[in-house]
């Protein structure tokens, strides 16, 4: 930060005159980190919920809750005005997209780091809900959370506990007279009995209704008020009904006369009067899945004595005698805490020093004196960007410890062969294919031979088609094999037709590629006519393309193309209406398309969606994130992020290169260059999936290991990466080559 620059921070959540618990501690927040730092820009990003609020001048942006594109656009809003740091306060219900996942599409976009606080933390999540905090903590330089139990279960859920940071709610610093409070309200000689918040069915009001004839029949000086207006939403669908219920309940019970209602939302000044009135604060809520609770916080850090219901954050604030817990939903137990406390003063008064004790540390200077902390620390984090990883040498030990005297083995079991699985055209192909980068290894020829004999024996002459599971006792397992291994099976004996030295191995592949050319017909997947159309193009640069094959690659180019208009929209660019694996070929494949047969709207339309798909594949500092192959991605939905294979890195760092060979920008190389680099350790879990003392690559990276297991496929995807990109980078300038 130079002097002339301000520190400029951001807080994004509900604001007032929005009413909630969330809004008030944003804006306390915002309070608070202008005292804590000096000098320092503090806006506010605020979220809409349909409705139109005046809010303060500190509101800088809003978002509306249910609209995906206004996330993005303050996300651009947000870097465009250079915030160093954006803390987010996260409650499920006030984002839209599943359990609230909007929220991420902006945070994947934001370049400043990101502090989260979470609002609410359970035990076991929906799945939508798992998915979203998942992204989350990846996202997040640090998530902070208000109670010792919230950092117990994130650590039990997988978040490193030095991710989390554990900051009290904060809370005002409210001290007045209490009988001069009482007087204020018109309440003087009365005991008072309070819980404010706003209503709904889940705070237990009516428990406490039902606990006040037992206590009124020996204190009948007892008022309990309850202060609060009616939750927004649910005046919104229901109406007043559950206050009125309410009302009608005290009549039943006949206490109607020690229970006052005040419709409100105070302001803070306001609050601070009904806290000091207060004798006892109440809190008698239902559910005990409560990890934060500020009323609960305002009440304790206020000195004032509590008896609640045993949520979670209740049973942690009020322990060691800082208070009093009862059961849920049972009155009887709550009438004998009442009655024992307003039979002993002296318990009472003991009970409220130490409650205020305890809330020094939660005084709002303090609270904001430790976030404003956690934003340096994440700011220096930032400046120091990790250096570049120096690429492996090129070893073909593990690619050769998986083939025998047939061909490649596709899986393994660890780091050993495992001939139960067999062998595939797939994985024989990419190895071909990684030969033709790898002429000068000792083993490369030995190696060429095998794969090349594969392939041809692969080919089924009467069908013209490619077989792809062979059984290890080298019988075929399919009559026909799928889209993909054809496409890639021709791609594969197109670079060794070009590009192979050894005159003899160079024949072998032609005459195979020569048969095989009919294999490219009639594909119907987007992946497989990406494939071919990457093979066409490589071999247009070669060789002129017959009239037939000429026709092939235009009519696959084509279909991509429209597929293109068919689902694109200005929020998600692409040929499906989802990502799902390998999704890197398809704009690679006009990419090469375009620039090969000279089409440039093709090529256009490749770099532009192949740019879009960089940023969703783009996690914390930049890091490549492929989409994890858990399931489907959809626009607006949490990105799925464990699972991840080297395949899809390999398919960024070939798309990426051809995009660089296409238009000379180095910005592509350093895209091909993250990509490997997961590959390396740079990734979610900094766990290389490369086996340096094998020569292979672990089959994935889970939630919390990589796979031990060193397939071909992860294998040759590492060994690809590696290959091609060190070829492109030796190169003085760009070099005609196209990947697979």
């Amino acid at each position: 930060m130079t002097p002339d620059k301000p520190y400029k921070i951001t807080v994004l959540g509900n604001h007032p005159p929005r009413q909630c618990g969330i809004a008030t501690f944003t804006a306390d927040l915002a309070d608070a980190l202008a005292t804590a730092r000096p000098g320092a820009e503090v806006c506010v990003v605020a979220m809409n919920d349909g409705h139109s609020y005046a809010y303060p001048p500190r509101v800088a942006l809003t978002v509306e809750q249910n609209e995906l594109a206004d996330y993005l656009r303050v996300a651009d809003e947000l870097n465009a005005r250079h915030t160093d740091v954006l803390c987010v306060q996260h409650e499920f219900g006030i984002f839209g997209g599943p359990a609230g996942s909007y929220l991420l599409s902006l945070l994947r976009r934001v370049r400043a780091p990101i502090i989260t606080t979470l609002h609410t933390v359970l035990e076991q999540y929906t799945p939508e809900q798992q998915a979203v905090i998942e992204e989350l903590t990846a996202l997040s330089a640090r998530l902070v959370v208000m109670s010792a139990r919230a950092v117990g279960f994130l650590v039990a859920q997988g978040v490193p506990r030095e991710k989390i940071a554990f900051i009290h709610h904060g809370i005002p610093d409210i001290s007045a007279d209490r009988e001069t409070a009482k007087a204020r309200l018109g309440l003087t000689g009365r005991t008072v009995v309070l819980t404010f918040g706003l209503l709904s069915s889940n705070k237990g009001l009516d428990t406490a209704i039902r606990a006040l004839p037992e206590v009124v029949a020996t204190h009948p000086q007892v008022t309990y008020l309850i202060l609060g207006a009616t939750h927004p939403h649910i005046r919104e669908r229901e109406g007043e009904a559950y206050r009125e219920g309410l009302v009608t309940l005290t009549r039943d019970l006949d206490v109607a006369s020690h229970v006052r209602f005040d419709d409100k939302f105070c302001d803070l000044e306001e609050l601070t009067v009904y806290l000091a009135a207060a004798d006892i604060y109440l809190t008698p809520y239902l559910n005990r899945e409560q990890i934060t609770s500020g009323t609960l916080a305002y009440a304790l850090g206020s000195g004032r004595a509590v008896i609640s219901t045993p949520y979670w954050h209740a049973e942690e604030l009020l322990a060691e005698e800082r208070g009093v817990l009862v059961p849920f939903r049972d009155p009887a137990a709550l009438a004998g805490a009442l009655c024992g406390l307003l039979d002993d003063p002296a318990r009472r008064r003991t009970m409220e020093k130490r409650a205020r004790a305890y809330g020094e540390q939660m005084r709002w200077p303090s609270v904001g004196a430790a976030y404003a902390d956690l934003f340096d620390e994440a700011r220096r984090a930032l400046a120091l960007p990790p250096q570049p990883l120096a690429l492996p040498p090129l070893s073909l030990t593990h690619v050769a410890a998986l083939t025998d005297s047939t061909g490649l083995l596709q899986h393994a079991t660890v780091s050993v062969p495992n001939p139960h699985e067999g062998y595939t055209t797939d994985d024989n192909a990419r190895a071909l294919h990684l030969m033709t980068l790898a002429q000068r290894e000792r083993r490369a020829p030995d190696l060429t031979r095998r794969y090349l004999a594969f392939l041809h024996f692969a080919l089924d002459p009467l069908s013209g088609k490619f077989h792809n599971f062979m059984g290890y006792d080298r019988r075929w397992l399919d009559a026909v094999g799928g889209e993909n291994a054809q496409a890639r099976a021709v791609r594969a004996l197109v670079a060794a037709a070009h590009r192979l030295e050894d005159v003899g191995l160079r024949g072998t592949a032609q005459e195979v590629l020569a048969r095989a050319w009919g294999a490219l017909d009639d594909l119907q997947s987007p992946r497989a006519q990406a494939l071919a159309l990457i093979a066409l193009a490589d071999q247009a640069e070669h060789a002129a393309l017959d009239d037939a094959r000429l026709a092939l690659a235009h009519r696959y180019a084509q279909n991509l193309r429209r597929l293109n208009r068919e689902v694109a929209t200005s929020l998600w660019p692409w040929f499906e209406t989802y990502l799902s694996y390998s999704n890197a070929k398809l704009p690679h494949s006009l990419i090469a398309y375009g620039r090969v047969l000279n089409d440039p709207a093709a090529q256009q339309l490749g770099l532009e969606t192949l740019r879009w798909l960089e940023e969703q594949q783009t996690g914390p500092g930049d890091a490549f994130l492929p989409v994890g192959s858990e399931r489907l991605y959809h626009s607006g939905e949490a990105r799925p992020l464990w699972d991840g294979q080297p395949v899809e890195a390999y398919a960024a760092v070939s798309a990426d290169l051809e995009a660089y060979r296409a238009t000379g920008d180095a910005g592509w190389l350093a895209l091909a260059q993250r990509a490997t680099e997961w590959l390396l350790g740079r990734n979610a879990l900094g766990v290389p999936l490369h086996d340096a003392a094998t020569g292979g690559s672990r089959d994935g990276l889970h939630r919390d290991r990589a796979n031990t297991n060193e397939g071909a496929e992860s294998t040759l995807a590492l060994w690809l990466s590696v290959a091609e990109l060190t070829e492109v980078t030796q190169l003085a300038g760009p070099r005609r080559m196209i990947g697979d």
